[in-house]
């Protein structure tokens, strides 16, 4: 995985949206929310190599069945605000809205590395209906 991934082995999978994408952000899996972590930050582009560890970002961790996932909501350049409506102790479903990014940028998806890529780099993905990866 790229820099700022969680302690551990991962399968990383980036989306980035453009301004003109829908910036509601949705969970990639069914289960129950475990963790919640808000950290202010720069905004830099989306796509420069230190985003992810230094951007304004929310990250959420999720119990799916004993495998953990993790996604993060960073923002960037243009978008200045990251709004996470979960915590601890939710229970999510797959494609359920979780929040959103004010004109966002990007999503990390952090999968245990034995996860199946259902992906490739430069694939157009829709939010609650492209499956990106199965457990």
């Amino acid at each position: 995985p790229g820099a700022g991934a969680p302690p551990g082995e991962w399968t990383q999978i980036s989306i980035f949206l453009s301004p003109t994408d829908v910036h509601v952000n949705r969970s990639p899996v069914s289960g129950r929310v475990t963790r919640v972590d808000f950290r202010r930050g720069k905004y830099l582009p989306a796509y420069h190599h230190d985003a992810a560890s230094s951007n304004e970002r929310s990250e959420v961790w999720i119990d799916h069945h004993g495998f953990t996932v993790v996604f993060r909501q960073i923002v960037g350049i243009l978008a200045r605000r990251v709004v996470c409506r979960v915590a601890p102790g939710a229970e999510l479903k797959a494609g359920e809205r979780f929040g959103i990014m004010k004109f966002g940028s990007r999503m990390d998806v952090f999968l245990p590395a034995s996860a199946h890529l259902r992906v490739a780099v430069g694939d157009k993905v829709i939010g609650g209906e492209t499956v990106i990866a199965t457990l």
